[in-house]
């Protein structure tokens, strides 16, 4: 009598893991977890309507799903497969899946950026998870180069999700970037002329793709989008009342001769609420909120600029204090390392059927995300470190697929780094991107670990 042996190969065993973290991930935690950004975009999307300076196309995209199933249920489904899908593709893009992906993916699934964090309906797990997925794609597209088909399959789904990705983050096109060069690297076939078409012809059509979107995006009936000029506006503000603060005598010269009044109570308060932690403290003081606004936008923009240029060094000590309490935050329970349940205004929440929740299993996904607090699982130092360290490897190893890949990298390191000039607050989820492309990293390299008697190779094909 023959014995029945059953075997499980280490692809297979990698990719029912990823399955189950997916399917761990969603039982966890559906319909999702939602704050007032979540619901607000959310709204405006079921509502076709345009209230606030978030990204108009998140919340299309929101009421794309909502009008399916009302909710968030199946968005959280589909953008969590987006992820795990991608993660999956890793062993179609070697010649060979080691047993080593297996614990590696497990214990990524088990982190609370795959476990929780997936299941938050904010923009940054939106633009982490399609940016990814995007550079993933372009991957494959350069590990199938000659088959044409197949080839523009891939490219054009990575074009379609680097433009998303690069609409709901602000700087979100810093992944279409490092996918460009990666592009051009590995079509020039050594003619630097082809080369640089094939990079800046694939950032502009992202770009040209992205605004599309947008457009189609907007509402018929919405007010001119004031996001970008409101954004530019809160950095300046909270820059000069940084400066303020770290420099006393620092004047605030150019904005008091358009508006003494209100530039006088600036110089005096600013220094009673500002912190690095975040700009929201100033709003503590609605006379000094006032006085910032009601100073002419033309004055602000010089007076900053006079900053930068004739106070280099008080500037960049501004900046670090935002930068290192989002990058590496001294007390990261002050910086919302999890958020669990639904919560926002109930005039908000009563159209779309929404009741505030924190129930039982909530309050279990918030105890468990705290047992890595302060460890490097929450740390994006570690995550650029290993993003930076992985990139070396797989530059050595330079085959088609480790390019992108490290452009995936250097793309979630060169993110974190850009909030040194835009941070206004320490929230953990801003750069959340940052650590799981780092994660995505360490995935790929156990699939098929680099090692150094492997010869490395160059070239399109694979």
């Amino acid at each position: 009598m023959t014995g029945f042996r059953l075997q499980i190969d280490p692809r297979a065993a990698f990719r029912a893991v990823l399955a189950a973290g997916l399917l761990v991930m969603l039982g966890a935690n559906l319909p999702g977890h939602l704050s007032y950004d979540s619901v607000a975009q959310l709204y405006e999307g079921h509502f076709h309507l345009r209230e606030t300076w978030g990204p108009a196309l998140y919340a299309w995209i929101l009421g794309l799903f909502d009008a399916v199933i009302p909710g968030t249920a199946l968005y959280v489904t589909v953008s969590g497969l987006v992820l795990f899908a991608s993660l999956a593709s890793f062993s179609d893009l070697r010649p060979r899946t080691s047993w080593w992906a297996v614990p590696v993916a497990a214990l990524v699934v088990l982190t609370p950026q795959l476990l929780v964090y997936q299941a938050i309906v904010w923009k940054d797990i939106c633009f982490a998870n399609t940016a990814i997925a995007g550079l993933v794609c372009l991957a494959h597209a350069v590990r199938v180069w000659p088959n044409l088909v197949r080839r523009w399959f891939f490219l054009a789904a990575a074009l379609v999700l680097l433009a998303v990705a690069s609409q709901v983050r602000q700087n979100g096109i810093i992944a279409a970037f490092f996918g460009a060069i990666a592009l051009g690297w590995l079509a020039s076939g050594g003619r630097w002329r082809r080369g640089l078409t094939w990079g800046i012809g694939s950032l502009i059509a992202v770009g040209l793709a992205g605004q599309l979107l947008t457009v189609v995006s907007i509402p018929a009936k919405a007010p001119p989008d004031p996001g970008v000029k409101t954004g530019l506006g809160i950095v300046q503000n909270y820059d000069l009342m940084g400066a303020i603060t770290f420099d006393p005598t620092y004047r605030l010269s150019i904005m008091a001769k358009a508006d003494p009044v209100d530039t006088a109570l600036i110089q005096e308060r600013a220094h009673l609420v500002y912190s690095g932690r975040r700009v929201d403290y100033i709003d503590r003081d609605k006379a000094l909120t006032d006085a910032e606004w009601n100073v002419p936008a033309e004055a602000t923009n010089r007076q900053w600029f006079d900053l930068i240029v004739h106070h280099p060094l008080l500037y960049l000590r501004v900046r670090w204090e935002a930068f290192r309490w989002v990058f590496a935050p001294p007390v990261v329970d002050w910086c919302l390392p999890i958020y669990v349940g639904v919560d926002a205004p109930a005039e908000k929440m009563a159209p779309l059927n929404l009741t505030r929740r924190y129930g039982h299993a909530d309050i279990q996904l918030a105890n468990y995300s705290s047992w890595f607090l302060d460890t490097p699982v929450l740390s994006h130092v570690f995550y650029a470190a290993l993003s930076l360290l992985l990139s070396g490897v797989f530059l050595w190893r330079r085959q088609p697929a480790d390019i992108v890949m490290v452009a995936l990298q250097l793309s979630g390191v060169a993110f974190a780094a850009s909030f040194f000039i835009i941070s206004i607050a320490c929230d953990y989820r801003y750069l959340y991107f940052t650590d799981v492309a780092a994660m995505a990293g360490l995935i790929y390299a156990a699939v098929d670990p680099p090692m150094p008697w492997r010869k490395p190779a160059n070239g399109v094909s694979s």
